[in-house]
């Protein structure tokens, strides 16, 4: 892995005996690098230390197909590091026979310019590098590096959302930034729900994850080891959703312990790579921290929710088709039914939920397939939604 400095101390020393509690994924990880390392499919010649795997001994060359209440499994490793060895022991083992333990002990009878603990995060560095991680879509939920996960993102691509061609330009933006210059922005997303943010959002990750970039889906809780694990697979994204839940507002007195480490990340203390980037969310500007919002520490912030009356056709049509009743479009894109959406300022979200709830209500039966009744359902229920809303 390129551009691994190891901390080094005030004096060199013999590398002490010290055990590191590790999780499953921890250990597992380490386990995958190692033996991908002594097979030599990956290598770490350009890294500032590079490492060759010497041997590896599992429990005397004995290895158990599975740790028993009653057992303890062993794997020794022989890491030669600046020509000089390195003796990992991981090691298993079941407490009060009930809870299982891993432990990783580091040990040397040389002097290196390290310490054992640098050694281990370069070691776990290295391990998420050349990870399955590099490239996914991962969602981190908390620090506690076991909450790491693997997911599939939806598909999406630009024909898939109908925005205002200037928001359209200044997502495609976002891409080629990154395809010239290999710089990632921070974009924050604003719009009330179903305006369109998310689906923005999932179609910028499925085009950057289509060019090798990680996307990490990040609660507040976990944002340092966000931006830990960003910094190692980038080039990567960092996306923050509904950042006003997470963080709150100094100015109503609803801020969380979040706030800082957030306000941290922005400013650089917690340093992003270039090549690592950031879009949010929230529901509202008003209850995001003005702090948050100050020029700078986002390059964009991008305001969701006026539809043109051509995007709402468009959004009728996706709509009309994902269900297979394009025979209603003439019905349920009329003019006045546009005109209807668009002066009550309704949600992209709301429009394609209704088109499909208008089309399965004609093809049952159960409603007209004229415009002055299809607009009639509409209005009705629209003004109950609005209705319902202002009691809340």
């Amino acid at each position: 892995m390129a551009n691994i400095t190891l901390k080094r101390t005030k004096t060199e020393q013999v590398l002490a005996l010290y055990s590191h509690r590790i999780t499953d994924m921890v250990r597992n990880l380490m386990f995958e690098f190692i033996s991908n390392l002594s097979q030599e499919t990956i290598s770490t010649e350009n890294a500032d230390t590079a490492m060759e795997v010497e041997s590896i001994i599992e429990n005397n060359n004995e290895i158990a197909d599975a740790i028993r209440v009653d057992s303890t499994k062993n794997t020794i490793v022989v890491l030669e590091i600046e020509d000089k060895d390195i003796i990992l022991n991981f090691k298993s083992y079941w407490y009060n026979d009930q809870y299982l333990y891993h432990e990783v002990t580091i040990t040397s009878s040389e002097t290196f310019n390290f310490t054992d603990y640098a050694l281990f995060d370069y070691l776990l560095e290295n391990s998420i590098f050349h990870s399955e991680f590099k490239g996914a879509y991962i969602n981190i939920e908390s620090d506690d590096a076991q909450n790491f996960y693997k997911h599939e993102l939806p598909e999406r691509s630009f024909d898939d959302i109908y925005l205002p061609e200037k928001m359209l330009t200044d997502l495609k933006a976002y891409i080629a930034l990154f395809d010239k210059r290999q710089r990632m922005l921070r974009y924050l997303f604003v719009g009330a729900p179903g305006s369109g943010k998310t689906e923005s959002l999932i179609v910028l990750a499925n085009t950057l994850k289509a060019q090798g970039v990680t996307i990490l889906k990040v609660s507040a809780a976990a944002l340092r080891n966000g931006v830990k694990f960003a910094n190692i697979l980038a080039p990567a994204l960092i996306v923050l959703d509904d950042i006003d839940l997470d963080l709150g507002n100094r100015d109503d007195y609803t801020q969380t312990t979040y706030l800082r480490a957030f306000l941290d990340v922005l400013d650089g203390v917690e340093k992003l790579a270039p090549n690592v980037g950031i879009i949010a969310t929230t529901n509202a500007l008003w209850l995001v921290d003005t702090a948050a919002q100050r020029p700078g520490r986002f390059n964009k912030i991008m305001s969701f929710g006026t539809l043109t009356k051509e995007n709402i056709a468009n959004i009728i049509e996706k709509a009309l088709q994902h269900i297979g009743l394009e025979e209603y479009l003439k019905a349920l894109s009329a003019k006045e039914l546009v005109d209807a959406y668009s002066d009550k300022k309704q949600t992209g979200a709301y429009i394609y939920n209704m088109t499909q709830m208008l089309a399965n209500q004609i093809d049952i039966g159960m409603l007209a397939a004229k415009s002055k009744d299809i607009l009639e359902y509409m209005v009705e229920d629209a003004d109950l939604l609005t209705s319902l809303q202002s009691q809340g």
